[in-house]
């Protein structure tokens, strides 16, 4: 089956109005009691952000970037990936996060020292000494590790976009082709496949902004999103593209 991916992507853009309109609606309304906040207080910083890149991917391919979007794709994969685990776990995936947070903050105080920074030593000795035991879960702080437990093709998605994301020989590569006759260099990017693969950038940033804030209704009092959301993706054909 063909895909028209302009018409894809106008219903993508409806699709984010759409979602951007329920995402400012009273959230406030749906927090949890204080013992079963952490969650939710997570989710809402993962999926505010989540909106964020999904605009950002959209305003980047219309301004004929879809190429250097690589980043903020890859970050909306992410963000849904947590928010899943959140909305799977809950408490415990704030636990190994909290885990993963204490060892980076290992890390950058080790860097602070050996470069002679400043910082405010008693609350880098609070994160230090927390008590944070390990737990199973605590493999999914690796995004990559979640997103294989998901399966589909968010892993898959993710790898490719990781690939143009970083100093990588792909990311090289697409500017530049090599022919028997001769060299050609490129300010564009060329990927050498029929079509462009980015084309779909803002359908992609509205599906996964309709996942991630799928996973965040469950994490609100009621899941008072569930109804409207159906009609969000319906209307806006996630339902042909599944």
């Amino acid at each position: 089956m063909t895909v028209d991916i302009d018409d894809l992507n106008k219903k993508a853009h409806r699709g984010l109005d759409a979602l951007t309109e329920l995402l400012a609606s009273d959230v406030a309304s749906y927090v949890p009691a204080l013992e079963d906040r952490r969650p939710f207080l997570l989710g809402w910083g993962f999926v505010a952000a989540l909106h964020r890149q999904a605009c950002a991917v959209v305003f980047l391919h219309r301004e004929g970037f879809s190429h250097e979007a690589a980043p903020n794709r890859r970050l909306v994969i992410e963000y849904v990936a947590r928010l899943q685990w959140l909305a799977r776990d809950g408490e415990v995936a704030v636990d190994s996060m909290n885990k993963a947070f204490q060892s980076v903050h290992a890390r950058l105080r080790e860097a602070a020292d050996a470069d002679g920074l400043q910082y405010d030593e008693d609350a880098a000795n609070a994160v230090r000494d927390a008590d944070l035991p390990s737990n199973l879960a605590d493999q999914y702080n690796h995004v990559g590790n979640f997103l294989r437990y998901l399966g589909g093709s968010l892993h898959h998605a993710w790898l490719g976009e990781t690939q143009l994301s970083h100093a990588t020989l792909t990311a090289a590569q697409s500017f530049y082709r090599e022919y028997d006759e001769g060299l050609k260099l490129l300010g564009f990017p060329d990927y050498g496949l029929d079509g462009d693969p980015t084309a779909a950038s803002p359908f992609i940033a509205f599906t996964c902004l309709y996942l991630g804030m799928e996973a965040f209704g469950k994490l609100m009092v009621g899941s008072p999103w569930t109804a409207e959301l159906d009609r969000i993706g319906a209307e806006a054909g996630l339902s042909d593209t599944a």
